[in-house]
């Protein structure tokens, strides 16, 4: 991550001036900031302490690394909420989806299975075919308004 040159400057200055040297702060006419181990002769210097204003830099680079770090959470956290948000949406798309095929399927076999005159058999796990007589009619009916009732929305 790139720092502020701000910050450069102050690590040079830090490195350039011995121990205990007096550092001065002073804005010229043209608003610039400038730093120095001597006073201007023409404004008014304010003396500068650099372990200070180090510390304070060091304290407020902290808090923005932690607001980042805070902001990155909570922008993960919202992803994750959106996935899930899809991931449910897409879900109940299936599910109805599949609701609507049992639905026409059932409607399909119970039409199927009130024709009387057509005659209808099964065919067992073996490939042989059995027709159905009444009672295995009836059974089959319920089975399909059973399938209507639970996949049906009317």
């Amino acid at each position: 991550m790139l720092r502020p040159n701000w910050l450069l400057a102050f690590l040079v200055a830090a490195l350039a001036t011995p121990a205990g040297a007096d550092v001065y702060k002073w804005t010229d006419a043209q608003g610039k900031v400038h730093y120095g181990d001597q006073p201007p002769s023409s404004t008014t210097p304010m003396p500068f302490h650099l372990q200070t204003t180090q510390a304070t830099e060091v304290r407020a680079e902290e808090a923005r690394r932690q607001q980042a770090d805070q902001a990155a959470r909570k922008r993960l956290e919202q992803e994750k909420a959106r996935e899930a948000a899809n991931k449910q949406r897409a879900a109940s798309e299936e599910e109805a989806l599949l609701k609507a095929e049992n639905c026409q399927r059932g409607r399909g076999n119970l039409e199927m299975l009130q024709r009387a005159n057509m005659r209808l058999t099964t065919v067992d796990a073996r490939g042989q075919s059995h027709a159905l007589d009444a009672a295995a009619r009836q059974v089959e009916m319920e089975r399909a308004n059973r399938m209507i009732s639970e996949n049906c929305a009317n």
